[in-house]
C-alpha cells in the first residue's frame, strides 16, 4: 500500500493511467553511500590530487523506478520500465572534485534516462524500443566480480568504461527465447551518435548494431558480442566522420560452488586508424558465509594511431582491486573496496566507483577505496 500512494504522489498521471489499463505496477529503487579515498587524480594542470567524501552509489547508483506488464492474452505482455538516477548525498564526487556544476541526477545523464523503454514479450522471446542498456555493458557488468560497481569495478579501464557505451539512445532490440540454455540479443540503434538528422559539418548519421550469444547451463557461462558503429571516425582531426568503430567481446565464467572464476577478453578497431584497443579481465568471487570476496585483475593495452601518426608509447595501464560484500539481509548490504591503477606512460586512468568517474594523469598511479552500504526498495 505504502509503495502504491508513494508511487501515485511521485508519478501520479502517469502510474494512475497504467494502473486503469490493468497494467502490474512496481516502484523499485536502490539508495547507496559510502565514504570514499581516491588518490591519483588530474588537477587540471598535469600534476595529481587527491579526494575524500561521502559518495552517491559507490557499489551501485542509485536510482528509482517504475516497470511493470501487462497480460495482452495468449501468452504475450506489454512490459515497459522507466529509470531515473539521483544523488543520494547532493553531488557526486567526480564534479565536487573537479569544481563543476553539481549533477542533478548522477548516473544515466537525466530524468528517467538510466532506462526508457517499451516492449512486447512472449514464446517469440522478447522485442524492446527506448533508451536501455548495451548488450556490452551487461556482459562486462556480468562477468565483473564487482558487478561494475566498487572501486575496483571492470569500467575502470574497460572499452565500455572507455567509450561511455553503457547505454544507448533510439535502440529497436530483440533477445530470443532460452533455447537450452542458449540466448541470443540483436539490437539496432537509430541514435549513435548525438541525434538523427545531418548538419553540415556532420552529414551522416551515426548508427550502431550488435550481435550477441550466450550460452548458460549450470556453472557455466560462456558468450561473444560483436557491434559496429558507423560513421563515428575521421581521417583528419575534427574531418567529417565516416569510419567505423567495430569492437568484440568473448566472455566466460565457471562457477566452482566454492569459487567463481570469470573472464573477459575485448577489443575494438577503428576505420582510418592503425593498431588497435585491447582489455583483458579475471575475476573471482568466494562466498563468506551470508557475504563473499571479491577480486580482479585487468589490463588495457591502446595501440591506436590516426594512419600517419606515431602510436602512443607506454600505452598499458594495469588494476588490481579486491573487495568484500556482507548481506544483512536480501535488500541491504555493507561493502569494503580497494583498487590500484598503474599507469604507463601513454595511459591516464584513475579509479573511480559505480557512479564517481575521474580522469589520471600519463604514468602516474591511482588508488581508491571505499566503505559503506546500500539498500534496495
Amino acid at each position: 500500500m505504502k509503495k502504491s500512494l508513494i508511487a501515485l504522489a511521485v508519478f501520479g498521471a502517469f502510474t494512475g493511467a497504467a494502473m486503469a489499463q490493468g497494467s502490474n505496477v512496481q516502484l523499485y529503487g536502490l539508495i547507496d553511500a559510502g565514504v570514499t579515498h581516491y588518490t591519483g587524480l588530474s588537477n587540471g594542470a598535469g600534476g595529481t590530487t587527491s579526494s575524500t567524501g561521502l559518495s552517491s552509489g559507490v557499489q551501485s547508483g542509485d536510482r528509482i523506478g517504475l516497470k511493470g506488464t501487462e497480460d495482452l492474452g495468449g501468452g504475450l505482455n506489454a512490459i515497459f520500465d522507466v529509470e531515473t538516477g539521483f544523488c543520494g548525498t547532493g553531488t557526486s564526487q567526480d564534479v565536487a572534485t573537479a569544481g563543476g556544476t553539481p549533477q542533478t541526477y548522477c548516473t544515466g545523464g537525466g530524468f528517467m534516462q538510466r532506462q526508457s523503454w517499451v516492449g512486447l514479450a512472449g514464446n517469440f522471446g522478447t522485442v524492446m524500443a527506448g533508451r536501455q542498456y548495451t548488450a556490452q555493458f551487461d556482459n562486462e557488468a556480468a562477468m565483473d566480480p564487482f558487478g561494475f560497481g566498487l572501486n575496483g569495478n571492470i569500467g575502470n579501464l574497460s572499452m565500455v568504461g572507455h567509450y561511455g557505451s553503457y547505454r544507448a539512445d533510439q535502440v529497436l532490440s530483440y533477445v530470443t527465447p532460452n533455447l537450452s540454455g542458449f540466448t541470443g540479443v540483436a539490437a539496432y540503434v537509430f541514435a549513435a551518435g548525438k541525434g538523427t538528422v545531418p548538419t553540415a559539418t556532420q552529414p551522416n548519421v551515426s548508427r550502431a548494431w550488435t550481435l550477441n550469444g550466450q550460452y548458460g547451463n549450470g556453472p557455466i557461462t560462456a558468450g561473444l558480442n560483436y557491434t559496429d558503429v558507423s560513421n563515428a571516425t575521421s581521417a583528419t582531426t575534427g574531418g567529417v566522420a565516416t569510419g567505423a568503430v567495430k569492437s568484440w567481446q568473448l566472455y566466460g565464467a565457471y562457477n566452482f560452488g566454492v569459487a567463481k572464476v570469470s573472464g573477459i577478453y575485448e577489443q575494438a578497431k577503428q576505420d582510418f586508424y592503425s593498431g588497435n584497443e585491447k582489455n583483458w579481465m579475471i575475476g573471482l568471487t568466494v562466498p563468506v558465509g551470508p557475504g563473499a570476496i571479491l577480486a580482479s585483475y585487468d589490463e588495457n593495452k591502446n595501440s591506436l594511431a590516426l594512419n600517419g601518426t606515431a602510436a602512443p608509447s607506454g600505452d598499458t595501464a594495469k588494476q588490481y582491486a579486491i573487495g568484500y560484500t556482507y548481506s544483512l539481509s536480501k535488500q541491504t548490504d555493507l561493502y569494503a573496496s580497494y583498487a590500484h591503477i598503474s599507469n604507463g606512460s601513454g595511459t591516464a586512468f584513475a579509479v573511480g566507483s559505480s557512479t564517481d568517474s575521474f580522469a589520471g594523469v600519463p604514468g602516474q598511479s591511482s588508488s581508491g577505496m571505499a566503505i559503506g552500504m546500500s539498500h534496495m526498495f
